[in-house]
């Protein structure tokens, strides 16, 4: 009866990392995410990727870089 409480605390905290780790992921791509959609060179394959109209609104020189 004892193993199976502990193995059910140790999925629940795995489950738990789990969620943490994802959301930490997303907070990073979000914050991330404008610095990237700005840059002037988007390349991929050769081919121009079309800029979204928020890019073009937006003043893309103000963002600053993360480090």
């Amino acid at each position: 009866m004892r193993q199976h409480m502990l193995n059910g605390w140790l999925v629940a905290a795995l489950i738990a990392l789990v969620c943490l780790l994802g959301i930490t992921a997303y907070m990073e791509v979000r914050k991330d995410l404008p610095r990237v959609a700005c840059m002037p060179d988007h390349a991929v394959a050769g081919k121009r990727v079309a800029q979204s109209e928020s890019c073009s609104t937006a003043c893309c020189g103000s963002t600053a870089p993360s480090a």
